[in-house]
């Protein structure tokens, strides 16, 4: 049998570092207690401070998300609200259209009218270069750093961009920002949206434009959903043309009545008054136009001198050119807020994802790092209890020596 000699010093040594070691736990146990915090530092658990890591980037890129969001909210109700104020400037814009079709007014008076028209055409050029709170126009596309619209004598010209910013809300979502001006002001349907009516300028006669539109989509498809002339021949006679003016084949013609409603490959037109040997009402496709150029001909309709029955005709075809493409362009404008309010909709579907998001992370973000006191505090307890052991125990070693015999 051998014995094994411990030294004095070795058991010294040895009993404070577990006494050390002991008082370290117990002082990271009153860490976690005081902080709330289980994982303090990576080596107290270094996956878990990894996965706390990961989590802590998600809701940072969550809060990046919410930044976004407001932004996006802010100029998506500044869209809104610019718009509404264009509505409500069309719809004046209707009313003096509706007013200056009366033929009592004078010359005097539609020179009035045309003069507010124009005043309302800058207004609403004022708002198509509007900017958001940071200065950057709403309508610019991406080149939002200089007025998108520029005024000219030829008319209104846009300089900025077809591009529409993407703006992440959500993880995995991201929405469209504000309309490009190209699309709002420039590109406004005319007509019925469809198709247009208007009469010749070299017309004559005393024939007036009456309500228009498509009657047979499937045949005017078949067409080629191109543009047709009605020729008069005669004042009660007509031949419909293609848009070049050469007679349709087989020849498509009849006979005319005041108020009578011409109907010929899928389309239809309604004409009041006695068109004259030669005039032509045209009906085709109705292409864009910018409100703009919209407004302008307008005005420039009821300030030319309508001294003549021609003349006087000519300006109420112009007037109700004028009023259908105003009503058009308010049917636009409608279906464009309605599209920034989808998006607006979005932005708060968004808000509520990002919530739902955030709960959760910071729930399982709190499993991972937060102590659970109610157990922290049994084990402070079992660790203080283990300390005054062992410091016991030391005493009661420490005391055992020779030299206390020797005395």
């Amino acid at each position: 049998m051998s014995l094994n000699r411990i030294s004095s010093n070795t058991l010294y040594e040895s009993t404070v570092a577990q006494l050390l070691r002991r008082q370290s736990e117990l002082v990271d146990t009153q860490s976690q207690i005081s902080s709330g915090r289980r994982v303090n530092t990576a080596a107290d658990d270094p996956l878990a401070a990894g996965a706390a890591l990961a989590i802590d980037r998600s809701l940072a890129e969550l809060e990046r998300f919410d930044l976004n969001a407001n932004v996006l909210a802010n100029r998506l109700n500044l869209q809104e609200s610019n718009l509404a104020e264009a509505g409500e400037s069309l719809q004046r814009i209707r009313e003096l259209t509706i007013q200056a079709a009366n033929a009592p007014l004078s010359a005097s008076d539609r020179a009035s009218i045309a003069r507010e028209l124009r005043q309302i055409r800058d207004g609403l050029l004022g708002i198509a270069n509007g900017a958001d709170a940071a200065g950057r126009y709403l309508f610019g596309g991406t080149q939002d750093d200089r007025p998108p619209f520029v005024d000219a004598a030829a008319g209104v010209t846009y300089v900025g961009d077809q591009t529409q910013r993407r703006i992440e809300v959500a993880p995995s979502l991201a929405l469209q920002d504000a309309e490009p001006g190209s699309e709002v002001w420039m590109r406004v349907p005319t007509g019925d949206g469809r198709v247009r009516a208007s009469a010749f300028p070299t017309n004559v006669g005393t024939g007036l434009l009456g309500t228009f539109g498509v009657v047979d989509s499937a045949v005017w498809a078949a067409g080629g959903s191109v543009g047709y002339r009605i020729a008069f021949t005669s004042p009660t006679t007509y031949v419909i043309q293609d848009a070049g003016g050469a007679p349709l084949v087989p020849a498509q013609t009849g006979t005319y009545a005041p108020g009578d409603t011409i109907t010929f490959e899928g389309l239809q037109l309604r004409l009041n008054g006695d068109p004259a040997t030669g005039d032509v009402f045209v009906v085709e496709p109705a292409a864009p136009q910018d409100i703009f150029a919209t407004i302008d001909a307008l005005a420039t309709a009821l300030e030319t001198p309508a001294t003549t029955v021609t003349e006087r005709v000519r300006q109420q075809n112009a007037i109700f050119v004028g009023l259908s493409n105003i009503s058009a362009a308010q049917d636009h404008f409608v279906d464009k807020r309605a599209a920034g309010g989808a998006r607006l909709s979005g932005v708060d579907e968004a808000q509520a994802l990002r919530e739902a998001t955030s709960v959760t992370l910071k729930s399982t973000l709190s499993d991972l790092r937060d102590v659970n006191v109610a157990e922290a505090a049994s084990r402070l307890a079992q660790q203080s209890t283990a300390l005054d052991a062992a410091q016991l125990s030391f005493q009661r070693i420490a005391s055992l020596s020779l030299f206390n015999y020797l005395r």
